[in-house]
């Protein structure tokens, strides 16, 4: 349990993303979607909290070495890039 990131544990990281999210579900680009929009409502709505909970769980997999460590905790990052991506693309396009 002693992974860090630039000097900085990973379950401080993890708890800091974990505060992140929780601000992003509350927080979010209401003005761009609206319930009728389908898939575009709940990306907007849902994916930028998605984000930063996915890298709260990278974190601590590999903080503490759960379910293959760093391993699993690089392939959820990528998941995490994945869904930021898409969040940014559904974000800036225009209907």
């Amino acid at each position: 349990m002693d992974a860090k990131l630039i000097g900085i544990p990973l379950v401080v990281w993890g708890a800091l993303c974990l505060l992140l999210a929780a601000i992003w579900m509350i927080v979010w680009p209401h003005g761009k979607a609206n319930a009728d929009d389908g898939l575009r409502f709940v990306i907007l709505r849902w994916f930028h909290a998605l984000v930063w909970l996915l890298l709260a769980l990278a974190a601590f997999l590999a903080a503490f070495n759960l379910l293959g460590g760093a391993a699993t905790a690089r392939i959820v990052a990528f998941l995490a890039l994945i869904t930021y991506l898409v969040f940014m693309v559904t974000l800036t396009t225009n209907r």
